[in-house]
């Protein structure tokens, strides 16, 4: 079983980071941050005779390590109420590898989400675009671990995590241990 987490955050050391690496302290993992590569925003050129698919940026690179998880941990901070520009571009290039054949069947995808004020409820968004866009791609949706957090260490410093939190890491580890 191969593991990747994926940091949606434009911060590759806060909390979403953090949040990554304690719930992957005891499993070997590849992380990407997607912050270090230049994505740009899916062209739909399904009426053209155009390929769909972009090779000016770094989004085939990213696919390759994709392609080669088993188990993918998207995490991602609360933007206004959403998932970062960052992992949503990420997600909307899924397209370009759909339309090319990718067979993203077999990977299962769990998500970790931060966020400072009631993220539980103001996150449901991100969770349910995370759940649809699996549903559609015939990926299986593992669940989401929600944790509140503000400040730059609240996550490195947190004694104990939300239940779900336990509940999801407990479901990964059947996989891969």
């Amino acid at each position: 079983m191969t593991v990747l987490f994926i940091n949606g955050s434009p911060r590759q050391h806060g909390n979403t980071a953090a949040l990554g690496e304690r719930f992957l302290h005891d499993i070997p993992h590849d992380t990407l941050n997607l912050g270090d590569y230049h994505l740009n925003f899916v062209q739909d050129f399904r009426d053209t005779d155009h390929p769909q698919m972009d090779a000016t940026d770094d989004y085939e690179q990213l696919m390759k390590t994709f392609a080669a998880a088993d188990e993918i941990i998207l995490g991602t901070p609360v933007y206004w109420y959403a998932m970062t520009g960052q992992l949503k571009v990420f997600m909307d290039r899924w397209f370009d590898s759909y339309t090319n054949d990718f067979d993203f069947s077999h990977k299962r995808v769990y998500l970790l989400v931060v966020g400072a004020d009631q993220p539980q409820t103001k996150a449901l968004g991100i969770t349910q675009a995370v759940q649809h866009s699996c549903e559609w791609l015939q990926m299986h949706f593992e669940g989401t671990a929600t944790v509140t957090a503000d400040g730059p260490d609240d996550v490195r410093n947190m004694a104990d995590f939300p239940s779900s939190f336990w509940q999801l890491g407990s479901r990964l580890r059947t996989r891969v241990i």
